[in-house]
């Protein structure tokens, strides 16, 4: 069931009728009936029950460890849900290289490439019930004796496809408990999903076609395209994702229930590192406390940064083991996103390597600020830092982007290089992309509103839809069915055309 589509909304109206019709002590009973739907809807009978076993198999997992603090059963455990997802959905990503070894020693081996079905939101729900286990383990979290409860938590609907990734000891309280109708909760949730609903219907699908028409053909369509297909294709992601959280969360505040956020205003960040605080917020929160800070104790790392705090001092010394560190967790950010270089080397690797660089080049940029005594309190500085973090990104998004492979990645980069040809973004030429020139208009005016909005959360502290409900009622709903009429009237969609899922349902 696509999230952009009218059958979910009529869904989700469906559930949400009901979900206030029923006595509140039962409303929980709802959400995981039509949880259990919406599972069965988008998989069939036996991958939910894939999905199933893992909800099982945790349960049980949580039980004994409520009962008895034993590493044997965490780490029996953790290998069951973390295998189930590896198998499942990255198998040939280990295939491979046995693979390439046995063409390598004069043994080629007749292994081929295993295409597994996998349950949707198998790489979110995996997470939260590793969260789950490991903050039992650690004392920090409650363990849930009711199974149907526990299912709840795995497998809540509006986040299962997409995230955000949502730990028990965080949800548990407003998940079970009952909520009165409030029409804050619905005018607000149906303001959320519009907004996303415009992002994903008006903005990136539309950013979709330019991405595409040169990804498909960067030979032909080389030069300054590459650059704005690169560039279209970090504003696609954004307003596809966050477009699709939008939904989740304001599908979630229709039962009075918040849902943590995954998006911060990324794009006004002034390093890498702050970007990944803003952008998918939640998976970078959740592999910070439960892979990095738990590789930090161990005492291999205990010991490099005792021993580089000797050689280069105490301040160096206690970066070095952060770095190594964080490597395994870059690394599975990319590994998470999908088995494949593209992916790894996209959001993972790179991303660790401008972290890294930055640290490290941090006493130098300091020296360069004092002796030209740059201002860094002003707006130019700001703007260039925040460009600056910009380009880096977009860098790592177009080998993320580039589903071929790794090899499509620098093929790319140098078909970007090898033609100059500026004059295409006057002479008429973007018009080839696949888009007319009303539709650039009406694109670059929409990612002008987004821009506006972003201005208004980082600058005034308040979202659009905080400074809307301040206003007078004429003004706000004339507002609302301005959006309401533009995703009808500019949407892609409709007979005919079939809108892309959200990509990050893919993962």
């Amino acid at each position: 069931m696509n999230m952009a589509s009218a059958e979910f909304l009529i869904f989700v109206a469906a559930i949400a009728f009901l979900y206030y019709a029923v006595p509140r002590r039962f409303q929980w009973l709802l959400l995981l009936l039509g949880s259990i739907v919406f599972l069965v809807n988008g998989n069939g009978i036996q991958l939910a029950a894939v999905m199933g076993l893992a909800v099982l198999g945790t349960w049980f997992a949580g039980l004994a460890l409520d009962k008895k603090k034993s590493k044997g059963i965490l780490i029996a455990a953790l290998i069951f849900d973390a295998g189930m997802l590896i198998v499942l959905k990255e198998v040939n990503f280990f295939l491979e290289p046995v693979r390439i070894f046995g063409n390598a020693i004069g043994h080629p081996l007749a292994i081929q490439s295993l295409k597994l079905a996998a349950p949707i939101g198998i790489s979110y729900y995996t997470l939260n019930l590793i969260s789950y286990l490991l903050d039992l383990y650690w004392g920090v979290g409650a363990v849930q004796k009711n199974l149907a409860k526990f299912a709840l938590f795995a497998g809540y609907f509006p986040s299962l496809t997409s995230g955000p990734i949502i730990r028990y000891r965080e949800i548990a309280e407003e998940l079970y408990m009952g909520h009165r109708l409030s029409y804050q909760n619905i005018c607000f949730g149906a303001q959320r999903i519009l907004w996303g609903f415009f992002k994903k219907l008006v903005v990136s699908e539309r950013l979709a076609v330019v991405v595409n028409t040169v990804y498909e053909d960067y030979h032909t369509y080389a030069g300054a395209y590459v650059f704005i297909a690169v560039i279209c294709f970090v504003f696609q992601l954004y307003t596809d994702f966050s477009g699709c959280i939008d939904i989740v969360l304001g599908v979630s505040e229709l039962f009075g229930i918040k849902l943590p956020e995954n998006f911060r205003t990324p794009f006004f960040s002034k390093s890498i590192s702050e970007f990944w605080r803003r952008w998918h917020i939640t998976l970078g929160e959740w592999l910070k406390d439960y892979i990095l800070y738990p590789i930090l104790k161990t005492q291999l790392l205990q010991k490099i940064g005792d021993k580089y705090k000797k050689r280069f001092g105490k301040k160096l010394g206690k970066k070095i083991p952060v770095w190594i560190g964080l490597f395994p967790s870059w690394f599975l950010i990319g590994f998470w996103h999908g088995g494949a270089w593209n992916y790894i080397f996209g959001s993972g690797l790179f991303m660790w390597f401008l972290i890294v660089l930055g640290e490290a080049c941090k006493p130098l940029s300091e020296k360069i600020i004092k002796i030209f005594r740059i201002n860094t309190d002003c707006f130019s500085f700001k703007l260039f830092q925040s460009l600056r973090t910009f380009l880096c990104f977009m860098v790592g998004l177009s080998f993320f982007r580039s589903y071929n492979g790794f090899a499509e990645g620098v093929g790319l980069w140098k078909s970007a290089f090898s033609t100059f040809n500026p004059w295409i973004l006057v002479d008429g030429s973007l018009l080839d992309l696949g888009l007319s020139g009303k539709e650039w208009v009406l694109l670059l005016l929409s990612l002008l509103l987004l821009g506006v909005s972003g201005i208004m959360r980082e600058v005034l502290g308040h979202s659009l839809r905080e400074w809307l409900a301040e206003q007078n009622i004429i003004f706000r709903w004339a507002v609302l069915y301005v959006l309401l009429f533009a995703v009808i009237i500019f949407g892609c969609y409709g007979i005919g055309y079939d809108a892309q899922a959200f990509i990050y349902q893919q993962f």
